[in-house]
């Protein structure tokens, strides 16, 4: 089989997990709200072994180093993800959070009740990814695509060129809905066995590749919750023809030529969340293409 730097493994019980699970914080509340700072985790994960050197050089902290090494066992796993989410701009209600940390996190009733927080969107993951990775002395560059009323190839075309360049996109679904098949065990591929769920929203996951359906169409192939899942990709971009989509981008990223250039896709992150507006009003009148 060949190498899945996302597959982890449970060095306590011998498990396999397909990439990072937010229900490993020890916090509800991050638990709760972080899907996107998993997904970044994912991301960085997949881009350091592709990009070795870049992740090995001297002037980046041992923190990163690690992250390109052939085996990540979930223990890492958990503490990356945790330095992740600390450096994430995720805005927790503080009294709320301290309530929704003490209770017990299988109790259903209190998810209903209380929001701890209200999570990540499209700026704020721009500039904590990028932000996490400059203050550990990794410069990257962050490329982004709002996705509402986004035309059918030019979205697979950004999927298939982030794969290419940075090994893995992360995905922003935000009030657009679309189905998800949520595969089990943890080998990275589409075996058969899974839980349909009917309305992803308002979630971050991390794409890992393409493959064809049984009718030659594009399946997308992701990771959330610690397990490979898969969404057609037409009815992903069916999702994306709707204002209520004006939230959801995709996003990947590659090292940067300059300090200058992370620099400049830090200060320009709210803009990319004005344009996914601009397009989520207009977006019907202006596409072109497909």
């Amino acid at each position: 089989m060949e190498y899945d730097p996302l597959l982890i493994k449970d060095r306590a019980t011998g498990t396999d997990h397909y990439g990072g699970d937010q229900g490993w914080y020890v916090s509800n509340t991050q638990a709760f709200a972080g899907c996107g700072a998993v997904a970044c985790a994912n991301m960085l994960r997949v881009l350091a072994v592709k990009y070795p050197d870049k992740f090995k050089d001297a002037r980046v902290s041992d923190e990163l180093h690690a992250l390109s090494d052939r085996d990540y066992y979930k223990d890492e796993f958990i503490k990356f993800m945790g330095s992740v989410y600390k450096s994430m701009l995720v805005f927790e209600i503080p009294v709320i959070r301290r309530i929704y940390d003490m209770c017990n996190r299988g109790n259903k009733v209190f998810k209903r009740i209380l929001i701890p927080s209200f999570g990540m969107n499209i700026g704020g993951f721009i500039r904590g990814s990028l932000r996490f990775c400059k203050s550990r002395g990794l410069m990257l560059h962050m490329h982004s695509l709002p996705t509402a009323f986004c035309p059918y190839d030019k979205g697979l075309e950004f999927i298939k060129e982030g794969l290419d360049k940075c090994g893995a996109v992360v995905i922003l679904t935000s009030h657009n809905r679309h189905p998800l098949k949520l595969y089990s065990g943890g080998t990275g591929r589409l075996e058969k066995g899974y839980d349909s769920k009917n309305g992803i929203s308002s979630h971050f996951m991390t794409i890992t590749g393409i493959e064809d359906d049984e009718h030659g169409k594009p399946l997308v192939k992701l990771t959330t919750w610690g397990r490979v899942a898969s969404v057609p990709y037409e009815k992903l971009n069916r999702s994306w023809q709707l204002t209520r989509a004006f939230a959801s981008c995709l996003f990947y990223l590659t090292p940067a030529e300059s300090e200058a250039i992370a620099k400049a896709d830090i200060r320009n992150s709210s803009m990319v969340m004005i344009k996914g507006i601009f397009m989520g009003l207009f977006g019907r009148f202006v596409r072109t293409g497909r």
